[in-house]
């Protein structure tokens, strides 16, 4: 019995501490939940000088995407993520899913905690 109960504690640790990483089909299920999102970058649109922020959109593109990643320009710089070369290329995003305040129906994350592209 003691034997099953550590089994028991073990695979409870071993989820609990364990990285969801999903597609971008799949982020509706977890909106408010923080994971890793991979895909493939569609198109970046930069920044205005009235709206400071840029848009990744993963796996498609404006209006068709299904996930946004939406980055501040002083924060894109400080994460080092080179914009101009993005397009086509691998993402891997770490974030907390949310739905714009607006209403829009796009899932997004917004500043992620971390970020790849290759």
């Amino acid at each position: 019995m003691k034997q099953m109960f550590a089994l028991l504690l073990l695979f409870a640790a071993i989820k609990g501490f364990s990285q969801d990483t999903i597609p971008t089909t799949r982020v509706k299920d977890f909106v408010g939940k923080e994971v890793w999102v991979k895909g493939k970058v569609a198109a970046v649109k930069d920044a205005t000088p009235e709206n400071r922020v840029v848009y990744i959109n993963v796996d498609k593109a404006f209006p068709d995407n299904v996930f946004t990643v939406v980055l501040n320009v002083k924060y894109a710089q400080r994460m080092k993520v080179d914009l101009a070369t993005a397009k086509g290329k691998k993402i891997l995003v770490k974030g907390t899913i949310i739905i714009d305040k607006n209403g829009g129906p796009v899932p997004q994350i917004f500043n992620p905690t971390q970020i790849q592209i290759k």
